[in-house]
């Protein structure tokens, strides 16, 4: 008898390691982990595997055990990044699978070898598993999720399965009839699970394909730019003549001050109004000039400080989605404001790109921003896509913040261009 209750404990304790390692693969396959060190991690887990134990011992396999198993799934998920839509349908997924992998099991097992079943049980969720991470999302596509109306539908369909499998357990379905059901709804759930990498992955790809075709506009701008530009140089080569008389015969003259005149009217005149930034890159003028070109013609005032190399290695894409989205939220959210104000900074020091903006705001309290509630759309105008900038950010070992005082939102990125 002794014997017999040691071994139960050592497979329930072992089954519960190899369900908490499962259940981490899952995870880390799915969303993305914070910056917490590795200590925090074992704690998590470590406190997972002791409530779920603890929860088996004290319930066995029940409704209390199932409320506690998923409520510890769903504390785990809290320590990954990602939209909360997500975390918790991936919390109902892999509750789901767990759920169903015991259900089918005991239907097929006799009601005695309790330790038997929870060895093929986690065997059986071990090969959902190995299913499911063969599937990964790709990396740009982990913080992210469908809108909130799919998701919902998405996290219904485990809900009801779960409602399904505990139904089948305390029915008068014939027993082989109800495990092959389990199964046929377990297949189910991964195809659906297959459906949203495929959603996922297409949504992506959209959202790609929407910065290319901004940068392509950005791009043609720039051309209008240019020639607008060149054109302007030709008119003043063409009267040249006429203007190098003109400022000869105001030097002789004891007046200088039309002489300065004359030269600021020059000046003036060879000013392409919808040049914002002249640095020489393609790439980052053609943008640059496309977006504040748009936030002059919104904004009351629109002010930019601009020193870059012209020799400056940049992956467009990136800087696309880091600069475009910025300019993109600023300038939505001061359009909304009294001042309409918006300056933009950038410097690069050391192959350190610095990036300064602050742009009018309201509606945001003052200090240190939390990102991730800015990154959803609020009623300023103010957060959209800054969930893809700070993706980036981290992409390249950068840091950035976001401050609001005094109706003001000043955001600061630093860059390593070696990276970029």
């Amino acid at each position: 008898m002794y014997d017999r209750i040691v071994y139960e404990v050592a497979v329930s304790l072992i089954s519960g390691i190899l369900q908490t390692a499962l259940l981490k693969k899952v995870l880390d396959t799915f969303l993305l982990t914070e910056d917490r060190n590795r200590l925090t991690w074992k704690m998590v887990f470590a406190g997972y595997y002791l409530m779920t134990t603890i929860a088996f011992t004290v319930f066995h396999v029940s409704i209390p055990y199932g409320l506690c198993h998923l409520a510890g799934i769903i504390g785990v998920t809290c320590f990954y990044r990602a939209a909360w839509e997500k975390k918790i349908w991936i919390s109902l997924f892999f509750f789901c699978m767990d759920t169903g992998s015991g259900v089918a099991v005991s239907l097929v097992t006799p009601a005695t070898a309790r330790m038997q079943q929870s060895a093929v049980q986690t065997l059986l969720l071990l090969v959902c598993a190995a299913v499911i991470c063969h599937i990964p999302d790709p990396k740009e596509g982990r913080e992210i999720a469908l809108d909130q109306r799919q998701m919902f539908l998405l996290s219904v369909i485990p809900v009801l399965s779960v409602a399904v499998f505990w139904g089948l357990t305390h029915g008068s379905v014939d027993r082989l009839t109800a495990a092959f059901l389990c199964a046929a709804i377990m297949v189910f759930n991964l195809c659906v699970f297959y459906l949203y990498h495929i959603l996922l992955k297409n949504y992506v790809q959209i959202r790609e394909q929407d910065i290319y075709r901004q940068q392509t506009i950005a791009y043609q701008n720039q051309l209008e730019v240019i020639m607008e530009s060149q054109s302007r140089i030709r008119a003043l080569k063409h009267d040249m003549k006429n203007h190098v008389l003109a400022l000869g015969g105001l030097a002789k003259s004891a007046e200088p001050e039309k002489l300065i005149a004359y030269l600021d009217s020059m000046q003036a005149f060879m000013r392409n109004p919808s040049e914002h930034v002249y640095t020489g890159n393609e790439a980052l003028d053609s943008l640059l000039n496309f977006k504040l070109q748009r936030a002059q013609e919104a904004l009351k005032r629109v002010e930019t400080d601009i020193v870059l190399p012209e020799k400056m290695k940049l992956h467009s894409f990136d800087f696309n989605v880091v600069a475009g989205n910025l300019l993109d939220n600023a300038a939505a959210a001061a359009a909304q404001t009294d001042e309409q104000f918006l300056k933009l900074s950038m410097r690069m020091e050391n192959g350190v790109l610095f990036l300064y903006m602050v742009n009018s705001c309201t509606g945001i309290p003052e200090g240190v921003c939390d990102m991730r509630r800015l990154s959803e759309k609020s009623a300023a105008g103010h957060g959209m896509g800054l969930a893809n900038v700070r993706r980036i950010v981290e992409k390249y070992h950068g840091d950035m913040e976001m401050c609001c005082k005094d109706n003001r939102m000043e955001t600061d990125i630093m860059l390593y261009m070696k990276n970029l």
